[in-house]
């Protein structure tokens, strides 16, 4: 049986945070919920609504380069307003802007993964 419980200590988010880097080679960006095995190992972490995503589409040939830096700037200082520190913007390989992404002041975390949605109604 796993137990999930909610971190919440700095020395529990720590120490989570060091077996999720020991396992994967990098840690999971801000847990909130810790998954312990009977035996009381850390085995999962969770991060549950903590770090707000963004999505977004933009057009492939009506839209300008400045026009997009633009739309960077923006996105940022309203992240800004409501008072996040940080935030995942998704951005697929095959998009004209995926190498473009560093310059506007991304840091890529070299995940190698695929996006999921379940609806729940």
């Amino acid at each position: 049986m796993i137990e999930v419980r909610r971190i919440k200590t700095k020395e529990e988010y720590e120490y989570a945070s060091k077996v999720s880097k020991e396992d994967m080679g990098n840690a999971l960006p801000h847990p909130t919920h810790v998954l312990y095995n009977k035996e009381g190992d850390v085995v999962g972490l969770w991060s549950l609504a903590s770090i707000p995503l963004v999505l977004v589409w933009s057009h492939t040939e009506k839209i300008k380069r400045i026009d997009s830096m633009y739309h960077n700037e923006t996105l940022a200082a309203l992240m800004d307003e409501k008072g996040y520190d940080n935030f995942f913007i998704a951005c697929d390989k095959s998009s004209p802007y995926h190498k473009y992404m560093d310059k506007f002041g991304y840091e890529s975390l070299n995940w190698e993964t695929s996006m999921f949605m379940k609806n729940l109604k």
